[in-house]
């Protein structure tokens, strides 16, 4: 029962990914099936360390470390874009 609700779950989590034809990433674009570098996102934000689990073709499943988990008091702005903000800089 365990094995096949985890199964589940990653085919969700995998049903989730965009297709590699779609063109988001410049290796996809030209064909090319090389690493892929991280994103440019990656340079102003920390970005979590991985294992790579299974390669496939235009996918990688990956295995991330543990994590830490943050919260702050409820933030009580109209504005999304503030909320965001204020919540980031707490």
């Amino acid at each position: 029962m365990a094995a096949s609700l985890n199964l589940f779950k990653l085919s969700c989590l995998l049903s989730l990914l965009p297709n590699s034809n779609l063109g988001i990433w410049p290796e996809s674009r030209s064909g090319n099936n090389a690493a892929v570098s991280p994103p440019p996102s990656c340079s102003r934000i920390e970005c979590p360390s991985y294992d790579v689990v299974h390669v496939g073709n235009g996918y990688e499943i990956r295995r991330y470390n543990s994590t830490a988990w943050a919260s702050t008091s409820p933030i009580e702005d109209i504005s999304l874009v503030e909320a965001t903000r204020t919540g980031f800089l707490q």
